[in-house]
């Protein structure tokens, strides 16, 4: 997040069709795919390389976790009637993160309303340990929904959660700083080949900064682990993953958003 741009919140009800902003910032004229169900098209950096996955190969290299076991307990699915279903963190009892292309409908060029924005802790095949709607969303000053390369630094959004989760279950701590080049991380989600089961991509290794705020990572992952975590040794977030940038399996290079970016625009409780 810029030091000099605000958090513009987003706030809503069932009965909300649009995002409180004027349209002109909530419908981008050139959104690019880049998340994590669709590879950058433009893509000049050293870690850079052409057969981004889709799956594959990478489906054998995670495994299935115990979602009940810390740090997993703090790692949920966001599930939206729109965008369908992304992964996120739970920062706080009543906070989470997850990527802000999670809770954007292009074909609207509009930000959900909160109270669509489910966020399941414990989710296995149906059945989960809590679940809330957001009662707000929260994001970088400039979010406006734009996917090209250039705004990933800024691919974050804050889920204030309608209720607390259960103080049984222990938030995940950021990383206050960029992890440096060899760093081993572990990437966790709810991949589109496994969406009812959480799992975990071991082994991933930082390549180095991708851009503001970014973080590129060697690490096989694929769509439906957006907003996910990127876990260093210490069970500590130190990013969030929001897009697929080339490779295959242990090839496979991912971009994450540093939790530094959002860190603060958390505030208290």
């Amino acid at each position: 997040m810029g030091g000099s741009r605000p958090v513009v919140p987003c706030e809503g009800s069932p009965s909300s069709n649009a995002h409180p902003r004027s349209p002109s910032r909530c419908r981008p004229p050139d959104a690019r795919s880049s998340n994590l169900d669709g590879t950058v098209r433009r893509c000049n950096g050293p870690w850079c390389r052409p057969g981004a996955g889709d799956g594959g190969e990478a489906g054998a290299l995670r495994h299935r976790v115990d979602p009940a076991q810390a740090p997993f307990a703090a790692i949920g699915q966001v599930n939206t009637g729109a965008q369908g279903r992304c992964t996120g963190v739970l920062l706080r009892a009543d906070l989470a993160v997850t990527a802000a292309h999670c809770v954007f409908n292009p074909a609207t060029g509009r930000f959900l309303p909160p109270a669509s924005i489910h966020f399941m802790l414990g989710y296995d095949r149906g059945a989960y340990a809590f679940q809330s709607v957001a009662r707000a969303i929260r994001m970088d000053g400039a979010q406006n929904g734009d996917r090209s390369l250039a705004a990933l630094g800024r691919d974050w959004a804050l889920l204030d959660l309608a209720a607390p989760a259960p103080a049984s279950i222990a938030s995940i701590p950021l990383l206050p700083q960029a992890p440096a080049p060899g760093t081993a991380l572990r990437a966790a989600g709810f991949g589109r080949d496994r969406a009812y089961a959480l799992t975990v991509a071991e082994g991933c290794r930082v390549e180095g900064p991708a851009g503001l705020h970014l973080l590129a990572v060697r690490c096989p992952i694929i769509p439906g682990y957006s907003g996910g975590p990127l876990l260093d040794a210490d069970g500590r977030l130190a990013a969030i993953a929001v897009a697929s940038v080339g490779g295959q399996g242990e090839d496979m290079t991912a971009l994450g958003v540093l939790a530094s970016a959002f860190a603060s625009a958390i505030g208290d409780p």
